[in-house]
């Protein structure tokens, strides 16, 4: 009887000492008896900057010259604004756009409306009013074509290619008297640059005559339309 007992004691210390010895896994099983998973932190990486490469560069003929990607277009791959002017050069002749024929099968030749007003420069030192006399002015229907106009030769002022007569057509005319007053008589309805010219020299603050340009767009609606055509110098 001892002999057995010693034998199941030296039986149980061996077995204790294997288990001892083994790599133990101990899984732990939260209320609910649902296994919670390891939580996975993800890796941070390195913002990289965006680069456009052009021609060649000294370090890597492979490779061109590292220039920042412009700020309309952060994320490559991503299309440029269609609508960003294109830059020209200072006496550059700009080609006007093909004059569009479907467009002003729409606008109208005569209409029932009248367009009168007052053009003058103010001296913005002496508050003086210059209004010229027998000054030309015309309304030109805002179009594609007359937009072009407006944005590249009146705003931007750079020199465009010669006009296409048929605009004439659309186009109507009258002039100013001594005080600077107009009127537009049978114009239709619908959206305009005015336009006017006068020429100025000291009273408008000018070492010498110049011809100042006047543009403004108004829109036309039944009866008549009043508006001014000013513009503060020098």
């Amino acid at each position: 009887m001892c002999k057995k007992t010693v034998k199941h004691a030296l039986l149980s210390l061996t077995i204790l000492g294997f288990v001892g010895c083994s790599e133990r896994t101990i899984l732990v099983y939260p209320q609910g008896n649902s296994v919670q998973r390891p939580v996975t932190t993800p890796v941070k990486r390195p913002a990289i900057k965006e680069e456009i490469l052009l021609g060649r560069s000294s370090n890597n003929t492979n490779l061109g010259n590292r220039v920042n990607v412009p700020t309309n277009n952060p994320t490559l791959g991503t299309a440029l604004d269609a609508n960003l002017s294109v830059p020209h050069t200072e006496n550059e002749l700009i080609e006007r756009i093909p004059f569009p024929e479907e467009e002003y099968r729409y606008v109208k030749k005569r209409g029932r409306s009248t367009v009168s007003g007052r053009i003058y420069l103010e001296n913005s030192h002496t508050s003086e009013k210059v209004t010229g006399d027998k000054l030309k002015l015309w309304l030109n229907p805002v179009t594609s074509y007359s937009r072009q106009w407006y944005q590249e030769s009146y705003l931007a002022g750079y020199k465009l290619s010669k006009t296409d007569k048929r605009l004439y057509n659309y186009m109507k005319f009258t002039y100013s008297d001594n005080a600077g007053k107009f009127n537009f008589y049978g114009v239709p309805k619908g959206e305009y640059y005015l336009v006017g010219t006068i020429k100025c020299a000291e009273e408008c603050g000018f070492s010498k005559s110049k011809s100042v340009r006047l543009v403004r767009e108004v829109s036309v609606g039944n009866g008549v339309t009043t508006v001014e055509l000013m513009k503060h110098v020098p």
